[in-house]
């Protein structure tokens, strides 16, 4: 749950939210005005307002006296990552703009990276044990890894309520848009290809633990381990379906529930001595 909450003024939402979570790891919590979205990162929340005041959002409006917030600036929030060097590397590689180069500093490396509006973030890389975000619990931390997704899915699923418990069950066929640099990892996949599809199902609950199958209120309740219920600890979307078309770097394949949007983790080939298996996210 996020512990702490900051505003960005923002010329484009949409675009803002295309960036902070194909870039920089973010999951889209709530977006339900073009002027306003909140994303999460860990125990942070981003409040995304559009510039100028328009839409019903507040967080734009003028002032008093006749000033209007916009986006810049050089305050800044800070994301802890594990290597600069690789990070910033990647980034650039995808186009993503910087103020300035990696310096280093007493307590580590860093550097300055811009969104679509021109608004900072800081990416850090602690060299001094107490500089890291950890040192300040009083427990040990838990064990964490980053998992950086390989594209998203683009599908006419729009709202999870709509979206089918599995695939057999009415879900339509999607495009995967992968990144363009794991395109390479594709090449060998074909039209008819049976693939399992891992997704991140950025929009489900993480604090359930217990759940009742399939919708049905008067079933009964069972542990999320012993279900396909998205809503768990790390909500892993599993998909088996087949490619249906190949156009550059996207991927049509169906059916599959995942709704547009949906982060990609993974794409892993079908073992025939699987088959009697059939993954699905319920």
């Amino acid at each position: 749950m996020a512990t702490v909450s900051i505003r960005y003024l923002v010329d484009d939402v949409d675009s803002a939210i295309a960036f902070y979570c194909h870039r920089l790891g973010f999951h889209e919590q709530m977006h339900p005005a073009p002027a306003f979205a909140m994303l999460t990162r860990g125990d942070l929340r981003l409040l995304l307002s559009a510039a100028g005041g328009e839409g019903p959002g507040g967080g734009s409006q003028a002032m008093p006296d006749g000033r209007t917030p916009e986006p810049g600036g050089w305050n800044r929030f800070t994301l802890e990552v594990d290597d600069l060097e690789t990070t910033v590397r990647e980034l650039r590689q995808e186009g993503v703009r910087f103020r300035n180069d990696i310096v280093t500093g007493v307590g580590g490396k860093q550097v300055l990276v811009e969104d679509p509006s021109g608004n900072l973030v800081e990416l850090f890389e602690p060299m001094r044990a107490e500089a890291r975000l950890d040192a300040a619990n009083d427990h040990p931390p838990d064990t964490t890894f980053r998992v950086r997704p390989i594209g998203w899915v683009e599908s006419t699923l729009i709202d999870a309520v709509d979206a089918p418990n599995q695939g057999e069950q009415g879900a339509p066929d999607a495009w995967l848009a992968l990144n363009p640099d794991v395109h390479e990892g594709a090449r060998d996949l074909s039209v008819g290809s049976d693939i399992i599809v891992l997704t991140w199902l950025h929009q489900s609950r993480r604090d359930e633990l217990t759940t009742q199958p399939g919708d049905d209120p008067t079933g009964p309740e069972r542990g999320v381990f012993s279900t396909r219920s998205p809503a768990r600890p790390n909500p892993v979307g599993i998909h088996r379906v087949s490619v249906i078309a190949i156009e550059g770097n996207r991927l049509r394949v169906g059916p599959i529930e995942a709704i547009d949007g949906t982060p990609l983790l993974d794409i892993k080939p079908l073992i025939r001595a699987d088959t009697a298996w059939a993954p699905r996210t319920t």
